[in-house]
């Protein structure tokens, strides 16, 4: 067949033609080398060039410097760089969620679980159940969190939040503040914040818990009012780094 550029007829390209002198006609095809070539697979067999792909256990124990790797069940790519492998590029995978109820704790100083009901970015991070942040690739992962917190109780009460992985708590993520005490009418708030860098393998998941010294302080969500736009009691992101 043929196609018209403007109004001028393109020549069908039919089959290479094997010409080593002269102007390349359109029906011919050359490598940049000037060499004539059948199939454009000769690097398959060239020990210079290595850009390979496997999982992440069958990497090469050394290779050429820049070579290139990457792992199909790390969604990662290395870098040799003569001496080892760096990881230079990860698949970017994020969830973001936050929470527009009120959420209380049945009685002072108990583990209490922190859900979440509305899901604003899905991107290979699930919330599964509610609250089970999780991971759909493996890697490490920067789970940001914060915390509109209020105290009813007319004295300075106290709050505690962490972290679990799949069901067991994390040692040392545990982060406790200060709730303002009810001054005349107006009570008490703040907002609490704070990130997390966590290695996560497929499937594995993230909660986060709370508690408090008192039932007078609440993870409080308010509804918006002019000029200012609706609070969640809750926000969190996780991203893979």
């Amino acid at each position: 067949m043929t196609a018209l550029v403007g109004s001028y007829a393109v020549k069908t390209f039919v089959v290479p033609v094997n010409k080593t002198t002269g102007a390349i006609d359109a029906n011919e095809v050359r490598s940049n080398d000037n060499v004539l070539r059948t199939a454009f697979n000769a690097h398959d067999a060239n020990s210079a060039l290595h850009v390979q792909s496997g999982l992440y256990s069958a990497r090469p124990t050394s290779a050429m410097a820049g070579a290139l790797y990457t792992a199909t069940d790390k969604d990662a790519t290395y870098f040799w760089t003569g001496s080892a492998w760096d990881q230079i590029w990860s698949g970017r995978r994020y969830g973001a969620w936050q929470d527009s109820t009120t959420q209380t704790t049945g009685a002072a100083n108990t583990a209490t679980l922190i859900t979440f009901n509305t899901t604003d970015i899905p991107d290979g991070v699930s919330l599964v159940a509610s609250s089970k942040m999780t991971a759909n690739y493996p890697g490490v992962y920067n789970l940001q969190w914060s915390g509109q917190f209020v105290n009813t109780d007319s004295q300075l009460q106290d709050a505690t939040v962490w972290i679990r992985k799949n069901g067991t708590d994390v040692t040392g993520s545990a982060g406790q503040i200060s709730v303002p005490n009810k001054h005349g009418s107006v009570n008490g708030h703040t907002i609490a914040a704070w990130n997390y860098f966590i290695d996560l393998a497929v499937n594995d998941y993230i909660q986060l818990y709370w508690g408090a010294s008192s039932t007078t302080v609440s993870l409080s969500a308010t509804s918006a009012s002019s000029p200012y736009p609706s609070v969640a009691s809750v926000i969190a992101t996780m991203a893979k780094v």
